[in-house]
This record gives C-alpha cells, structure tokens and sequence, in this order.
C-alpha cells in the first residue's frame, strides 16, 4: 500500500511568504506612491515570478519559464509548452497584468528579451539558460534590469542622466 506523503518543503512555503510581502504592498494605495516606488514593486513582482519558475524547475525537474509581453503590458510564469502554471496563492493563473487594478498606475513594460526571446527559461535543474534584460518606465523614471545565469537576479543597471 502507497502512502502518501505530504506536506509543503520549505521552498515553497518561502514562495507563498514573499507573494503574501508583494501582495501587502500592492494594497497600499498605488496613487499616491512615488515612481521609485512603483518601480520597485514592479521590480519585485518579476523577481518573484523568477524566483516561482525557478523552483518549479528544479523540484520538477523540468523546463519552466517566465514570459514577458511588452505589447499587452504582462508577465506570467509557464511549463514547457507556453502554458500558464497555478498562482500558489490565488490558485488561478501566475499571470500579472500591469493594466490590472492594484497594480503600480502608469508602470510599463519597455522591453523585456533573455537572448533573442521574451522568456527568462530555466532547465530541468533551476538553471537560467540565457541572460536577460529588462527596462521598465513609469512618468519620467526608468530602470533597466539584467538578470544573469549565475544567480537568476534581477540587478539594477545604472542609467546616465541625460
């Protein structure tokens, strides 16, 4: 007779602790927010996402990725096949829509390419397959972010002022 086992591992209870930290500070007001501080919630949804598909890769053993769409202004983590994975919190789509209600007001996605295409991929062993970068604008204030192969995390690149 099987037993199962189960039980969440603690890479997964570290996931739900840091959506439950985003999602709290997505209900402050996002209006009265500075542009700073839009960014960096934007900052660290995506950080989030990554972090998500990352440990899906590894404790699967199989391809997971984040997709990004400039045009329709989201983000959302996916299997294999392009598919959308389940949001551990909500229990529907890992997707996040920047034209959604609570999101930071006025935050758009510029660009957003890990080699040749929009999709920061991890192999079966939670491996980033290509480095990536990311520019995200709100009002005046931009950032661009890289993310590279070693660690999977996003880090500012200083932009000069013009």
């Amino acid at each position: 007779m099987n037993r199962r086992e189960s039980g969440h591992t603690i890479v997964e209870l570290l996931i739900v602790a840091l959506v439950l930290g985003l999602l709290a500070g997505i209900v402050m007001p996002s209006a009265s927010v500075g542009d700073d501080r839009k960014l960096d919630t934007v900052q660290l949804e995506i950080q989030d996402a990554l972090d998500h598909a990352q440990a899906l890769s590894y404790h699967k053993g199989a391809v997971y990725a984040v997709r990004f769409n400039a045009q329709s202004q989201w983000f959302g983590v996916v299997n294999e096949v392009g598919a959308l994975v389940d949001d551990p919190l909500s229990h529907g789509d890992y997707i996040v829509r920047l034209k959604e209600p609570g999101q930071p007001h006025g935050v758009v996605i510029d660009y957003a390419m890990y080699g040749a295409r929009p999709l920061a991929a991890f192999d079966a062993h939670g491996v980033l397959t290509e480095t990536g970068e990311i520019h995200l604008r709100v009002g005046d204030s931009e950032r661009w972010l890289t993310c590279n192969t070693s660690t999977a995390t996003l880090k500012e690149i200083p932009v000069a002022a013009n």
